[in-house]
C-alpha cells in the first residue's frame, strides 16, 4: 500500500510540473505577443516591424529578390480628434490599420509605428505591384474610413529596394523622407523611390545617362478630402 501511494505521489507530481511548465511556456508565448502588437490597433508594433524589416533585408541580401517598404499615416487626424475627441480618432485608426491588413497579402505585413504612423512590408514585391497595392489601399482607406460620411485619406511614402539598403534604419529613413514630401505636396498622395545598384560600367558605356538615374515615381493622387469636404473622392 506504502509503494502505491508513493507512486501515486510521484505521478501527481510529474503532472504537476508538467502543467506548470506548460503554463510557463503559454505566459511566456503571450507576453512575447504582446510585447509585439500595438495595443491598440492589434496589429504588429514598432518593435515587431523592425525585426521583420531586417529578416527581409537579409532574405533579399541572400536570394536577391526585390521588396517593398511604405510608410503611410492619416491625412488631418488631428482635425478628427480636435472636433469629435480622441474616441473617434483611435476608432479611424483602428479601422485604417484593419482595412490596410485586409488590402495586403497574408504573407506580407502591416504595423503601427506610433501616432498616426503606419508602415507596410511587401514581400518579394516589384516596383509595379507595389504601385498596385498602394493605390489599392488608398482607395480602400477612403471608400472604408469615414467621419460623418467624409472619407479619410491617407498620405504613402514608398521604397522598392532592388539592392539591399545597409540597414533598416536607413530604408526606413528613406521611406519617411518620401511620406514627408507626399503630405508637403499636398496630401492624399504617394510618393514612391526605387533603390537599385548603379550599372555596371561595361552597361554604362552602352546606355544614354537618362538610363542610368532613378529618379521618384509619383502616382496618381486626389485632391484632399476632408477639410470641408462635401462629397466622396472619385475613384483613381
Amino acid at each position: 500500500m506504502a509503494t502505491y501511494w508513493s507512486d501515486a505521489f510521484t505521478v501527481g507530481l510529474v503532472l504537476a510540473l508538467a502543467f506548470t511548465l506548460l503554463a510557463l511556456r503559454r505566459g511566456l508565448r503571450r507576453e512575447r505577443e504582446l510585447a509585439r502588437t500595438d495595443a491598440l490597433t492589434g496589429i504588429e508594433n514598432r518593435r515587431a516591424f523592425y525585426e521583420l524589416a531586417d529578416r527581409e533585408i537579409r532574405r533579399a541580401a541572400r536570394y536577391g529578390k526585390a521588396f517593398t517598404v511604405a510608410y503611410f499615416d492619416i491625412d488631418n487626424l488631428k482635425l478628427v480628434n480636435d472636433r469629435y475627441g480622441h474616441e473617434a480618432g483611435d476608432a479611424v485608426l483602428r479601422l485604417a490599420a484593419d482595412t490596410a491588413r485586409k488590402t495586403i497579402r497574408a504573407s506580407d505585413a502591416v504595423a503601427r509605428l506610433g501616432g498616426d504612423e503606419f508602415a507596410i512590408l511587401l514581400h518579394e514585391t516589384t516596383a509595379a505591384a507595389s504601385q498596385t497595392v498602394i493605390r489599392k489601399l488608398r482607395m480602400a482607406i477612403q471608400h472604408v474610413v469615414q467621419v460623418n460620411g467624409r472619407p479619410m485619406t491617407v498620405s504613402v511614402g514608398a521604397v522598392t529596394c532592388l539592392e539591399t539598403p545597409e540597414t533598416v534604419e536607413a530604408l526606413l529613413r528613406a521611406a519617411d523622407q518620401l511620406l514627408y514630401a507626399a503630405k508637403r505636396a499636398g496630401k492624399n498622395r504617394a510618393r514612391h523611390r526605387v533603390l537599385a545598384a548603379p550599372p555596371s560600367p561595361r552597361r554604362q558605356r552602352g546606355m544614354p545617362l537618362a538610363a542610368l538615374r532613378i529618379s521618384p515615381v509619383t502616382l496618381p493622387s486626389r485632391p484632399p478630402q476632408f477639410a470641408g469636404a462635401t462629397s466622396r473622392a472619385q475613384p483613381v
